[in-house]
């Protein structure tokens, strides 16, 4: 789905950065004369200013990249850029609802990794990407969000496996709405079982692409 001319003033072409140290920074974050690069295509990106003066990212050279144009990966990167200053102390609480339920609050106390385009082998020939994964300290996962433009037609049956809206990511990245109705989070303890009951368990690979 292209992304809504709302959404593309809000958050501009790039809403966010890879800064020279590696840290995810917003506009606002970015010092000029660093050099940074897009989070999605890894290209150089330039930071200018408005007519109206408000410092935005913009790709130095023309080329194609998912984040101008896809509401997908425009709501991944919107994200994982509220998720990591909310990890850091700073934003509004984030939000999970379990489909038709109440609201549990991230636990940020036990979330210390996030992982994009996450890959979770759940065969010796399948694996399943989720857009992010929050990780615990030892690297169980704790939730894995994925983001559609459509629900699924089979969701995933797994309790830690969250099905969003991009549409509503970018209307409020601060509450995750599930569309999967076998999501069953719990704040309590963390999840760390295979999303299928597969036996045995297969580990968690990094994917890159």
């Amino acid at each position: 789905m292209t992304i809504r001319a709302k959404h593309r003033k809000r958050y501009r072409l790039v809403p966010c950065a890879l800064a020279p140290d590696g840290q995810i920074i917003s506009p606002e974050e970015a010092v000029r004369g660093n050099l940074h690069w897009c989070p999605e295509c890894k290209n150089a990106l330039s930071l200018r200013l408005s007519k109206l003066q408000n410092p935005y990212f913009a790709h130095t050279n023309k080329i194609k990249c998912k984040l101008e144009h896809s509401s997908v990966v425009l709501a991944k990167h919107v994200l994982h850029l509220v998720l990591t200053r909310w990890m850091k102390g700073s934003g509004d609480p984030v939000e999970v609802q379990p489909f038709c339920e109440k609201r549990y609050e991230l636990p940020r106390e036990e979330i210390h990794q996030i992982k994009l385009n996450h890959g979770i082998r759940i065969h010796p020939k399948r694996t399943l990407h989720s857009h992010l994964s929050l990780l615990d300290q030892h690297g169980y996962p704790i939730l894995h969000i994925e983001i559609r433009d459509k629900p699924r037609t089979r969701h995933i049956k797994h309790p830690s496996w969250l099905e969003v809206s991009a549409e509503e990511v970018l209307s409020n990245p601060y509450l995750l709405s599930s569309l999967n109705p076998h999501m069953n989070f719990s704040t309590s303890i963390p999840t760390q079982l295979n999303l299928f009951d597969f036996a045995p368990p297969y580990p968690s690979l990094s994917s890159h692409h």
